[in-house]
């Protein structure tokens, strides 16, 4: 669209149409080049940044376009992949190290959500009064949503002294909250452990940095002398780290064999193994849809070798590996160069782990979903093919409950079916897959019994009588 140019002649905008049209930009008169090799490419690649250069009306460096260009071959790639600038590397190597500069806040994936886990005691987000459950809508006015959880956490990072502005939508709150937070160096204990009134040992492994596996042996070791009655390894709002400390992790854990295998683009593979005797005492695993990658791959691996029941609900889903190298301007490439399988050859990328037990904790958005719920008052049982009010809010139920696979349709169909089956075997009830009244009342009694307990970690206490029933 050519817009009328106020205070100038016809004639002038006729000049400018035409030095438009004929200006000497070979790109708007060749739309259809085509590119013999990558050299070709470069080439061409430069003579956009002379023009740019030579015609631009703002102001910016040749670094600049070129930070912007390396950025680019890298947004074509997968959500992992990235390029980073020689402060940003900075920043990740010490992040992996167990100590690094941001807001001091553990953050999470929920419900499509970007939400605060639990600002760090004394650190810039709790000064800033930042709050768990609080859930991010935008980090420097860039609208969070659709990003992935890794993205956002690059965004928190930088030096100390800088600030990041956070747009918070607070569930006691109408309007959006905004806060400026100046950034701090923050040293993170990335294992926490205690033992419970029940005498089980809690391990919350809050990400698989450097030297993480020494932490939980000096843990495990103190669980043994004390003789706890078994382990709960949470893995909630883990988002990964380092391979080798997720396979040092899971060894502790898991029989001799294999671990994870990775597989490369040319099809070679690489296995990471168990080399150490498995602790024997009932062991269960706390995951959500913030357990991702390295915590994928311990969980795949304690899940298949059987050794320990999976609580929760599905984790994120990132079944890829990525290497890190630096690069001569001082910063770094974090590329996607593999797949990893689990020890029976599961892929979870895009996935996630599946529980053995599916327990969601509510949050105070999720209890308002409860209005909605239809009533379930139909006599007649449904089984595979069945229609009606009593599957949709059924459905409707076990959705809420963290059966995430299951489709508000109204059909009985397979997943529901299958949903049901593993409800009625975790609620001690006949595992038929039909919708009968018995099934029923437990839907509408473990209802009750979340909503008046949303103050409570159900996941955690489901993991608590696990153990205790071994």
């Amino acid at each position: 669209m050519i817009k009328k140019i106020q205070g100038k002649s016809p004639i002038f905008a006729w000049v400018l149409i035409i030095f438009l049209l004929c200006a000497n930009f070979s790109y708007a008169a060749e739309p259809t080049k085509t590119f013999r090799n990558l050299n070709d490419r470069v080439n061409y690649l430069k003579d956009i940044i002379y023009y740019i250069q030579q015609n631009y009306a703002g102001q910016v460096s040749e670094e600049a376009l070129m930070e912007g260009a390396y950025r680019g071959l890298f947004e074509a790639l997968d959500p992992y992949s990235r390029y980073f600038t020689p402060e940003e590397f900075e920043a990740f190597e010490q992040m992996n190290s167990g100590s690094y500069s941001g807001i001091g806040a553990t953050i999470g994936f929920e419900n499509n959500q970007i939400v605060i886990i639990a600002p760090v005691e004394g650190g810039p987000a709790a000064k800033a009064g930042i709050k768990a459950g609080d859930i991010i809508v935008s980090v420097d006015g860039i609208d969070a949503k659709g990003s992935s959880l890794e993205k956002i956490v690059d965004k928190l990072l930088g030096k100390p002294g800088t600030k990041v502005k956070l747009g918070i939508r607070r569930a006691d709150e109408k309007e959006i909250l905004y806060f400026n937070i100046t950034r701090e160096v923050i040293h993170l204990p990335t294992v926490k452990a205690r033992i419970t009134e029940d005498n089980i040992g809690y391990i919350q492994i809050i990400e698989f940095n450097e030297k993480v596996s020494e932490g939980v042996e000096k843990v495990l070791a103190d669980f043994r002398q004390k003789k706890v009655k078994g382990i709960i390894l949470d893995l909630r709002n883990n988002p990964g780290g380092l391979i080798d400390e997720a396979v040092n992790i899971a060894d502790f854990f898991i029989p001799k064999g294999q671990v994870v295998k990775i597989v490369f683009k040319d099809k070679s593979s690489q296995i990471y193994s168990s080399m150490k005797d498995a602790i024997k005492m009932p062991l269960a695993v706390l995951i959500n849809e913030g357990s991702a990658s390295a915590s994928e791959i311990v969980a795949g691996a304690i899940q298949d070798t059987q050794v320990g029941t999976i609580i929760g609900t599905q984790s994120y889903g990132k079944g890829t590996v990525q290497s890190i190298a630096p690069i001569s301007n001082g910063g770094g490439i974090k590329l996607t160069i593999a797949k990893y399988f689990t020890p029976k050859g599961r892929s979870i990328d895009g996935v996630g782990i599946k529980p053995d037990i599916i327990v969601n904790n509510p949050d105070k958005l999720d209890l308002a979903k409860l209005s909605s719920f239809v009533p379930m008052i139909e006599e007649a049982a449904a089984e595979l093919g069945s229609k009606g009010l009593n599957v949709y809010g059924a459905q409707q139920r076990l959705q809420w409950m963290g059966y995430t696979d299951v489709k508000i349709t109204g059909v009985m169909d397979e997943t529901t079916v299958e949903a049901v089956k593993k409800f009625q075997g975790t609620e001690k009830l006949k595992a038929s897959g039909i919708l009968d009244g018995e099934t029923i009342l437990k839907l509408e009694e473990q209802v009750l019994k979340i909503m008046h307990s949303s103050v409570e970690d159900l996941q955690l206490k489901k993991a608590i009588e696990v153990i205790k029933n071994k």
